[in-house]
């Protein structure tokens, strides 16, 4: 009757505890701080919208990568997301933005006008696996989707382009509190 007791509590302690959300974060207004498991995000406000002011670094061990596959770059740069992780990875109580919220947010200016931002050229991975453009371009995605195939991202380097590319790709994250 003992072990039976026993491990009727061990397993309704598991599945309580196994139900937390792991990406469970709370915002600090007076700190502009995103504090989630993985880090502490540093965020700012514009335009009436709370954003994260750096890569999203949440690991989705099915579809995030880090940058030439080295863990280093996880964390100098944030991690790579495919669209589809992308479209689920922000904090509860925070979204991937739409292209007109990045659009109201940076609009069309270059990298080096954009402070508030804080630019990591975090590059993008191609779904063949191939790394492009660190230290050249920065690339998020957005919440729009183009066709069946392709959704908008946002390339940043010395102007700011709105373009469709494959959703297979990865990119950086960046999110807005809902």
């Amino acid at each position: 009757m003992f072990i039976k007791t026993l491990l009727i509590t061990a397993a309704a302690t598991l599945m309580f505890t196994a139900c937390e959300d792991p990406h469970a974060c709370k915002f600090d207004a007076n700190a502009n701080t995103l504090t989630c498991p993985e880090k502490t995000y540093a965020t700012t406000n514009v335009g009436g919208k709370v954003w994260m002011v750096e890569n999203l670094t949440f690991f989705d061990p099915d579809s995030s990568f880090c940058y030439g596959n080295n863990n280093n770059n996880c964390q100098k740069y944030g991690r790579l997301y495919d669209f589809s992780a992308a479209s689920t990875v922000c904090p509860k109580g925070w979204h991937l933005p739409s292209e007109e919220e990045f659009v109201a947010f940076i609009g069309n200016k270059g990298a080096t006008e954009i402070e508030s931002f804080k630019m990591q050229k975090a590059g993008f991975r191609y779904y063949d696996n191939n790394f492009v453009d660190e230290n050249v371009s920065a690339s998020f995605w957005t919440s729009n989707n183009f066709d069946e195939s392709r959704a908008t991202l946002v390339r940043i380097s010395d102007s700011v382009r709105y373009e469709h590319y494959n959703k297979k790709i990865g990119a950086s994250v960046r999110c807005v509190m809902d």
